[in-house]
């Protein structure tokens, strides 16, 4: 009898990569769209899970019986209680090097977007407008300060791209020696001075208990006036609220956000009315080649272990 893979949902309505590699290898059940006791009841006897965007519950994850692997489509893990999954001896795995290049990129089109007021100046062209008039004021970017927040691999990209273009990067990530700072031609402080100082704020850091509303209100209060935030990183960083009401009383000179806390919003149109806002729909992630690389390398995870190999993300090790 083959091994059962449930697949809860996936980043492509097409399976084809995933059902040609698990083939000979398991029997696939596809779970998409359904209900949350059914979806458990699936998993009750599944070998393997693999996982994109379904948030696991920790019923679910009690409820598995003999479930070795589950692996997530991405690289961030706040969708499985990885805890609780490491207590049962579940192999927790996800792909932390794919799409570095597209969500660099992305970071670094809507810094220059907002600095360049394109999004304002498109807007205006289209309503037969044009000049100057309502634009966002443009300064140049050489000699600007970039804080990041976080640097990680895609931070990394993003400061060798945003050097090209003469920022100057400060960076507050507590895991980062002076050794790789150095490295890197970069130059660490503690977030409350890269916060005063940045011109532009670019988060890059998972998503957990303390990084949960790390951008709040007495974040934003302590934030360079004039400044922009960009988040390509998690949603739940940012108190949405705390931001809305910085943008609307002209603390910030603006923010792009590519992920929000709730996807898609319920008030999308009344958010994405608000000045010098620019929204993306969870795309940084995004190409052709990007998304065939996640599918490829969340499917091989599930391969190794079902044929007695260790993981090469395993991102809970101790299991």
């Amino acid at each position: 009898m083959k091994p059962k893979v449930v697949i809860t949902d996936s980043v492509s309505a097409d399976l084809s990569i995933e059902l040609a590699m698990l083939d000979g290898h398991a029997d696939v059940i596809y779970g998409q769209g359904k209900a949350p006791e059914e979806l458990q009841e699936l998993l009750r006897d599944a070998d393997a899970v693999l996982n994109c965007y379904t948030r696991l519950s920790e019923d679910m994850v009690n409820g598995m019986q003999k479930c070795k692997i589950i692996a997530r489509s991405g690289i961030g893990v706040d969708t499985v209680p990885v805890g609780l999954a490491t207590q049962k001896g579940i192999k927790v795995t996800n792909v932390p090097d794919y799409c570095i290049d597209e969500v660099a990129d992305h970071t670094l089109a809507l810094m220059l977007a907002l600095r360049r007021g394109i999004d304002q100046g498109a807007t205006q062209a289209r309503q037969g407008l044009w000049n100057l008039k309502g634009l966002t004021p443009i300064h140049r970017n050489a000699g600007c300060k970039l804080g990041l927040i976080g640097f990680g691999n895609i931070a990394q990209a993003v400061a060798k791209r945003a050097r090209t273009f003469k920022f100057e990067i400060i960076v507050y990530d507590p895991f980062l020696s002076a050794d790789a700072a150095r490295a890197h031609e970069v130059k660490q402080v503690a977030l409350e001075e890269l916060l005063s100082q940045a011109d532009v704020l670019s988060l890059h850091v998972p998503l957990n208990e303390h990084t949960q509303h790390m951008i709040g209100d007495a974040a934003l209060r302590q934030i360079k006036p004039g400044a922009i935030v960009i988040n390509t990183a998690r949603g739940g960083l940012i108190d949405t609220k705390a931001l809305l009401k910085a943008l609307d009383e002209g603390r910030i000179a603006g923010a792009a956000l590519d992920v929000l806390e709730q996807e898609p919003p319920q008030d999308l149109q009344a958010i994405s009315r608000t000045r010098n806002l620019m929204l993306t729909p969870h795309a940084a992630f995004y190409s052709v080649e990007s998304e065939e690389e996640l599918r490829t390398k969340s499917v091989a995870e599930i391969v190794r272990v079902l044929n007695g190999e260790e993981p090469k993300y395993w991102v809970n090790k101790k299991a």
